[in-house]
């Protein structure tokens, strides 16, 4: 008996093994996913190297699309960060043709203070100065309501890709000229964190890198593009979209 027992223990030690070591040099921590990607690439993967789905064996084009998947409840959605610390959620539009900040200067005291030879409803980018959300170049502005909220919580975390599901997206263009954000405040009016989003180049950058807009499918950011038409913050969803499929 005590010789089966030390069997099983050395059994699930290997195990755990297993699920989180390295292996061919390329981290994974889900096994399943570990084993399909071993098989499907021909070449030894190399850590930090971009591979694309296009890459992988068997793809096709319509495994890009968009499925609803079901995923996550109403309450697990909101139990997600930045959502179950945020007092308000905005949604805006903005001047934009540069990098968010670019003329935002930050002094020897770690404050903020604009550039003065600049206009502030000209600054492009999201304005940000001392933790608060500055207005001068917002050109719409909505504080989302809990049903909007559950329907963009809906699009970034239930839709997903309908063919070769466990396989995101690698690498981005470099094209980024947010004109949109989703804005996350505390009770007191500080900034907790802030999603930009630019449909331009169909690409999105959170300040803290831990939210996105989901799984990047086929007509997510149409689906983006929508909303935030709806709630009536159209500016910026319109004009040239770059053909990014997958970013």
């Amino acid at each position: 008996m005590k010789f089966r027992l030390i069997t099983c223990f050395l059994l699930l030690i290997n195990l755990a093994c297993y699920a989180n070591c390295s292996r061919n040099g390329y981290y994974l921590t889900d096994t399943t996913v570990h084993q399909k990607v071993k098989h499907i690439f021909k070449r030894k993967i190399v850590p930090h190297v971009t591979y694309t789905r296009e890459s992988i064996k068997g793809y096709k084009p319509e495994f890009d699309n968009c499925i609803y998947t079901k995923r996550f409840t109403v309450a697990q959605r909101l139990k997600k960060y930045p959502f179950s610390v945020a007092a308000k959620i905005i949604a805006i539009s903005y001047v934009g043709g540069g990098q968010p900040n670019q003329d935002i200067i930050i002094d020897s005291a770690g404050n903020s203070i604009r550039n003065p030879k600049q206009a502030p409803d000209t600054i492009p980018g999201i304005i940000i100065e001392n933790h608060r959300l500055q207005y001068d170049n917002v050109k719409q502005s909505k504080i989302l309501t809990n049903k909007e909220i559950e329907n963009f919580t809906d699009i970034i975390y239930n839709y997903g890709y309908s063919g070769m599901k466990n396989y995101l997206i690698v690498g981005f263009t470099n094209c980024f000229e947010p004109r949109n954000s989703i804005v996350f405040l505390d009770k007191k009016g500080k900034l907790i964190d802030h999603l930009d989003i630019c449909f331009h180049c169909q690409r999105s950058e959170s300040e803290s890198r831990k939210i996105d807009e989901g799984v990047p499918c086929t007509q997510k950011y149409q689906m983006l593009r929508d909303f935030f038409i709806d709630i009536g913050v159209s500016y910026g969803t319109t004009g040239k979209t770059y053909d990014f499929p997958n970013n």
